[in-house]
């Protein structure tokens, strides 16, 4: 109401006042649930890790030259990882901690002397805090029974000298490593000694650096299981003196072991408990490993379980013949489609929402049909997931994430996108019948899709941004979308980037971004039904 009470020059000042008194009112009975619940269940909290709780993260704020993370439950020294990530001028110092924090969207951090905080919640269970900033940071933190502090040392405090209240007993002060320390950033051990440079985890991946051209007889893969663990093995010719201190992870593997092998070789081991498909190239100086993770993988994490009487219908746009858009190297939008809506369906669960999908194989399911199943399961929220495209002449200018909701088009682009998904729908109506029909559309329904669209739009943009942060935001628009006709409940339609974009189409087709995106939209409801109860 007061979004729209401003665009419309409206007072909205005893509007204001009122979600404040709400706001107080909520944070208290919040508050008193906390109290009762920890009352009730110390013993089980001393048990249980921050992942085994719905929301373990209580807030985040900033002090000074300090971020300040309080818990609901007891954490240990494991809840907290730190690495570094170097893009040209641009340090990114980066934090991620176990735990889910339900107001991770709306919560926004500054210090002086950061050029930008970015808050996001980048797995179901780790809340991932990114400081991006012109110059290197150095870093300390530390640790009590339900509290994290992290101190960026080489910024003065600009408020006041008056340090953060601290619990009691704390647990361990870390230092951050720095440019001018040995350590490189990112947990690289550098090697210019032996053939093997630096063995790292980034982005997901394994990266091996040499000293010297390395081919295929220089590496050997293998597979096996024993123990009842699948093992994905590599031998990799060649002497490195940082093995100890190496730690890797990528997501989807249980364990990664690094150990010498010999004389003059080193082995990578790859544990899971369910079978994994595990790839790898090799590039002369770089040997780059990973590992495919699916729908299945996902749901199998420690997050928190938890029963949200609300029903969420996913829509995977198009199918089978109908293929959607069309980018380079035949990349298909129906494919992105499906896989992030089927990413999307299995986050949503392990938040606890009752999710369907319209189609969960390569099929096509008619537009006018799609909606038909949101209403029959009485849905409180319907989301479409397609990606856009443009003509080839403005391929590579075009990219960008943009989220949709059904109103009568407002702008030629609107219309251009409405268009190319509306390919596949047949309706016997006239230009003019169609738009006296949109014209004739529930207006709280639309107004609560342009609230639901703006909150999954920042999700998106959000979790888009960690892993790229030249993400252009598209914004929110409105728009007649066919496939939203019908729906009897707050309903919008997500873009999620221009498959005819090179680079954005390859970014696509990589499954941890369609998973990081995914995550993203279902931030994005838990941002909407947190206002919107």
């Amino acid at each position: 109401m007061i979004e729209l009470g401003e665009k419309l020059n409206k007072d909205t000042r005893p509007d204001r006042k009122k979600l404040e008194i709400l706001l107080s009112k909520q944070n208290e009975n919040v508050a008193k649930t906390t109290n009762s619940t920890s009352i009730k269940n110390t013993e089980t909290e001393k048990s249980s890790s921050s992942s085994n709780i719905i929301y373990s993260i209580k807030s985040v704020s900033t002090l000074n030259n300090t971020i300040i993370i309080d818990f609901n439950v007891d954490i240990t020294k494991n809840d907290i990882k730190f690495f570094r990530l170097n893009q040209a001028s641009v340090y990114k110092s980066i934090f991620d901690i176990n735990g889910y924090f339900k107001d991770a969207i709306p919560t926004k951090l500054s210090i002086k002397g950061v050029d930008n905080i970015a808050l996001g919640q980048f797995k179901p269970n780790v809340l991932r805090i990114v400081l991006s900033n012109s110059k290197n940071l150095e870093f300390s933190y530390s640790m009590s029974k339900r509290q994290i502090i992290i101190k960026i040392n080489n910024i003065a405090p600009t408020i006041d000298k008056k340090e953060p209240v601290i619990n009691k007993e704390v647990e361990k002060v870390v230092t951050t490593p720095t440019e001018k320390e040995e350590e490189p950033t990112n947990k690289e051990y550098i090697d210019s000694e032996n053939s093997i440079r630096s063995i790292s985890s980034e982005n997901n991946k394994i990266i091996v650096k040499f000293n010297k051209n390395y081919f295929k007889n220089n590496v050997k893969f293998r597979t096996l299981k024993q123990n009842g663990n699948y093992e994905n093995i590599f031998d990799i010719t060649g002497k490195y003196k940082y093995i100890d201190p190496t730690k890797l992870e990528i997501d989807g593997i249980d364990k990664i072991i690094t150990t010498a092998n010999g004389n003059n070789s080193v082995r990578i081991r790859l544990i899971n408990k369910s079978k994994s498909k595990v790839n790898y190239t090799l590039n002369k100086r770089e040997l780059i490993i990973s590992a495919e993770t699916t729908s299945d993988a996902i749901s199998q994490q420690n997050t928190p379980k938890r029963t949200i009487n609300k029903i969420i219908v996913i829509d995977a746009g198009h199918g089978a013949d109908d293929v959607g858009a069309v980018g380079p190297n035949k990349r298909y939008e129906k494919v992105v489609n499906l896989n992030v809506s089927k990413y999307l369906a299995s986050i949503l669960k392990q938040r606890g929402y009752t999710v369907y999908l319209t189609r969960n194989s390569d099929t096509f399911i008619k537009v006018m049909d799609r909606t038909i199943l949101a209403n029959e399961k009485k849905a409180d929220l319907f989301i479409s997931i397609h990606t856009n495209a443009v003509p080839k002449e403005r391929a590579n200018e075009v990219s960008g994430i943009e989220t949709f909701f059904l109103s009568p088009a407002r702008s030629e682009r609107a219309k251009r996108v409405a268009a190319l998904e509306n390919k596949s729908d047949i309706r016997e109506m006239s230009d003019s019948s169609k738009d006296v029909f949109l014209e004739s559309l529930n207006r709280p329904r639309i107004t609560a899709s342009h609230k639901f669209a703006i909150d999954v739009q920042a999700g998106l943009l959000q979790a888009a941004r960690t892993k790229y942060k030249d993400t252009n935001d598209s914004g929110v628009r409105e728009g007649p979308f066919w496939v939203l006709v019908g729906a009897q409940m707050p309903s919008i339609l997500v873009e999620l980037g221009y498959i005819s974009h090179k680079e954005e189409s390859r970014r696509l087709y990589d499954k941890s971004y369609q998973q990081l995106l995914a995550n993203g939209i279902a931030n994005g409801v838990d941002s909407y039904f947190s206002k919107n109860p």
